[in-house]
């Protein structure tokens, strides 16, 4: 998981996601661990311009975790950067997932 969180931040989105693909987090331990994992793989997306991945990431992680989703400030940009950029289906659903966290 390190490895994702180097390549993310070496701008390297491709191959993080590559190293995401080949990581089963159903073993984690914590939550939190997962959620920050999931918050990378999303922010990885949202580098590529990929919005309707990052928003789905950003819903699984809505499921797994709404009340880190609305505090983490990474998270909250993730969201407003997909109502602002995306497709009408993809912001309209970015929206709704804005108000259910408090956002807007």
């Amino acid at each position: 998981m390190h490895a994702l969180s180097i390549d993310m931040e070496a701008g390297e989105t491709g191959e993080a996601l590559h190293t995401a693909d080949a990581i089963d987090t159903s073993g984690l331990p914590s939550r939190e661990r997962e959620f920050t994992f999931g918050l990378e793989v999303a922010a990885c997306h949202s580098q590529r311009r990929d919005d309707a991945a990052a928003l789905l990431v950003l819903r699984d992680l809505e499921t797994l975790a709404p009340e880190d989703l609305a505090r983490t400030p990474l998270a909250r940009q993730l969201v407003l950067t997909v109502i602002r950029r995306a497709r009408a289906m993809h912001a309209r659903q970015a929206e709704q997932l804005a108000k259910r966290i408090g956002l807007v």
